[in-house]
């Protein structure tokens, strides 16, 4: 398959040598982004967990927290003298106070051929999958894909529970190759290769670490408007090898369905990311699932929306072979569009964790999340 890829960028890359020169015009750069600021708590029931110092991961412990979520896009795009079009971003993140503020950075190339995507980009499976997601992004903090779970002070029941509808182990913004078809017939196919999971921007790292290595990404979808439905069905997958011989290799796959009638908002998933990362000495299955839901409701400023994420982690060293450490998390959210790009929105939450047979203890809890921002 890398052949293949490989093949068809560099017949893409021939076919517009050859093609007679246009007057290209100057490139377009543009500059947008968004800022928002967010108040939000939660109250949680603790069971099973030690009470020592640091026992706590990530969260606000106090019950209370202040929140920004800032992007700064800066687009530039033209077209060559051959009549290809070409788009670069860099988005940075406002937010970051470590490390690099840059989240993504990618160059694409598009004509009736179809896309091609190269850099720090999100690849095929999870740019091309539907689920619960779409019918809730406007609404509150984004319901289950959104920010509920940076105002919980979690001590996890499993590190390994989905907190939002896509797959859990995709390869993010690292540094990558992809290609889109044009869609046919309300049918369009993705594909997209990345060396190493754990390596965005800079060729630096080594083979041997715990990432997954020639990983690739596959992505079909299908979207079409009948009457007055508009209708999406999508497939994902990414599958790769662990730099760890010691460690399951990378086998996960989603599907998912949108559903779009007037006003109403409706969408579903179900991911299933196998054990990868897992270690293979490990007796039993140790594999982890989760589905989605969710139903998105706008009429004039305001937009609705309710979803819902379950989660399961084979659990095998519980004394039930088919026990399990599972998940679920309810989000109910609400935005009004005050004009000119500003809005203001508020969500609660619900939590509940519990553990298998084998280290019995969960968490479970609810929260809220008041918030305001801008788009620009």
């Amino acid at each position: 398959m890398n052949k293949l890829l490989l093949g068809t960028t560099a017949l893409v890359g021939a076919s517009l040598l050859l093609a007679g020169p246009v007057d290209a015009a100057k490139p377009k750069v543009k500059v947008n982004g968004a800022i928002a600021f967010e108040f939000g708590g939660s109250s949680q029931d603790l069971e099973g967990f030690s009470d020592a110092p640091g026992d706590a991961a990530d969260g606000p412990n106090r019950g209370y927290a202040f929140k920004t979520d800032s992007e700064i896009h800066i687009n530039v795009s033209g077209k060559t003298d051959a009549g290809m079009k070409w788009k670069a971003q860099v988005q940075f993140e406002a937010d970051e106070k470590t490390g690099s503020p840059i989240d993504e950075n990618w160059i694409r190339f598009s004509g009736s051929w179809g896309q091609i995507n190269l850099g720090d980009d999100d690849g095929a499976e999870d740019l091309m999958h539907f689920s619960g997601e779409q019918a809730v992004k406007k609404a509150g903090a984004g319901g289950v894909d959104g920010h509920w779970d940076d105002f919980v002070g979690w001590r996890e029941v499993n590190s390994r529970f989905a907190h939002e509808p896509t797959l859990t182990e995709d390869s993010s913004d690292a540094t990558k190759i992809s290609y889109f078809t044009p869609r046919i017939g309300g049918l369009q196919v993705g594909v997209s290769f990345t060396p190493d999971t754990g390596a965005a921007g800079q060729a630096t790292d080594t083979d041997d670490g715990d990432d997954f290595e020639n990983a690739w990404g596959l992505g079909v979808n299908y979207k079409k408007n009948f009457g007055g439905f508009k209708v999406g069905i999508a497939g994902v997958a990414h599958i790769g090898d662990n730099e760890d011989e010691s460690k399951e290799d990378l086998r996960a796959w989603m599907v998912g369905f949108n559903l779009d009638y007037g006003n109403w908002k409706f969408g579903a998933g179900y991911q299933d990311n196998g054990d990868g990362g897992e270690a293979k000495s490990t007796v039993g299955d140790d594999d982890m699932r989760a589905w989605d839901v969710g139903l998105g409701y706008a009429t004039g400023p305001v937009h609705l929306g309710v979803s819902y994420l379950h989660t399961e982690v084979d659990d095998p060293g519980g004394a039930d072979a088919n026990d399990e450490d599972e998940g679920d998390t309810i989000n109910v959210g609400a935005t009004y569009m005050l004009g000119g790009g500003a809005r203001v929105y508020a969500e609660v939450f619900w939590f509940d964790t519990d553990s298998g047979d084998s280290h019995p203890t969960n968490n479970d809890g609810f929260g809220f999340i008041l918030g305001t921002g801008v788009k620009f």
